[in-house]
């Protein structure tokens, strides 16, 4: 079985009604399912980017109701298409009692197997503590975290040509959100979390050697450099690292057997970004094929993994 940990769909009728323009492949299903059959992935794990950033910032609507609003939609969606669509629910991780109530709602009722957040809201990472009830509820219910880009990302202004905030800019930030989560302790204090994070974590994985060689001699080094600050972990950078799941949505085979390589290949997932990117679920399918990890793993990375961290 494959399948694609990391595809999208949207409400038509919400960004309609919200103003906005998506690419007809996020609004049509059958796009979708056409792109499976061709590739032979079996199932997508449906989830909805834009959706909270567009429903709070632009309409300034209540974050609950969009959640609600959304996790009825791809609730339904998935009925619709059972053999062929799981769905995660949106939340908003700064959650109050009533996005914590909605997020039960879904994950209880509507089956929802998770939920998109995004790195950051203004400012504030999702790292700060104003996200331990989120992250809490979603330990305790075993709910997927997946982290998934807003559009914009930090320093932007300085990426308005080429597309780089798109291409740059966003992988970046998620590689800063994946090393703030570890430091701030997450993946300890909350050690059944399944935190799954999407653009292989950005270079995360890459760097990972030397975060790991900071955080040894985060004592021992007295060559001038700052203070490391606060010391959360009881045990390593990688220990926590290697909780993480990361998907290879990277169009880049060596970065993807670089992700395995590190965190081992039970931690990574294939996943596509499909719908709207521009690259074809089989081209997907294929860097898995071709980075050249062992066979036993790309069939773990192509599903077996996903089944396991989705229950499907």
């Amino acid at each position: 079985m494959i399948i694609d940990s990391h595809a999208h769909m949207a409400d038509p009728k919400f960004f309609d009604r919200m103003g906005k323009t998506l690419p007809k492949s996020m609004l049509d299903p059958q796009i979708l399912l056409d792109e499976q059959a061709k590739a032979g992935i079996d199932i997508s794990v449906i989830s909805g980017p834009r959706v909270m950033e567009v429903g709070v910032d632009a309409g300034r609507l209540d974050p609950t109701e969009v959640a609600k609003e959304y996790n009825d939609f791809v609730a339904n969606l998935t009925a619709r298409h059972s053999k062929s669509f799981v769905g995660l629910g949106i939340a908003h991780a700064f959650a109050d009692d009533k996005m914590l109530g909605e997020m039960e709602r879904a994950f209880r009722q509507l089956k929802l197997r998770g939920f998109l957040v995004v790195p950051r809201y203004q400012d504030e990472f999702i790292d700060s503590r104003r996200a331990d009830s989120f992250f809490a509820l979603c330990e305790s219910l075993g709910a997927v975290v997946f982290v998934h880009n807003a559009d914009g990302c930090l320093s932007q202004e300085y990426m308005q040509d080429n597309r780089l905030v798109e291409l740059v800019g966003r992988p970046n930030e998620m590689t800063l959100l994946a090393a703030r989560l570890v430091f701030a302790g997450h993946m300890e204090r909350f050690p059944k979390l399944k935190l799954f994070l999407g653009r292989t974590g950005g270079a995360i994985t890459m760097y990972a050697g030397r975060i790991q060689e900071g955080w040894v001699t985060r004592i021992s080094r007295s060559d001038g450099i700052p203070p490391w600050g606060s010391d959360n972990l009881k045990n390593s950078f990688m220990d926590s690292l290697s909780k993480i799941y990361f998907d290879t949505q990277t169009f880049h085979p060596p970065a993807i057997r670089c992700a395995v390589d590190t965190v081992g290949a039970s931690q990574v997932l294939l996943g596509t970004d499909f719908p709207p990117v521009p690259h074809s679920l089989l081209e997907s399918v294929e860097d898995v094929r071709r980075s050249g990890i062992p066979e036993q793993d790309v069939a773990a990375v192509l599903g077996g993994n996903a089944r396991t961290l989705f229950a499907i």
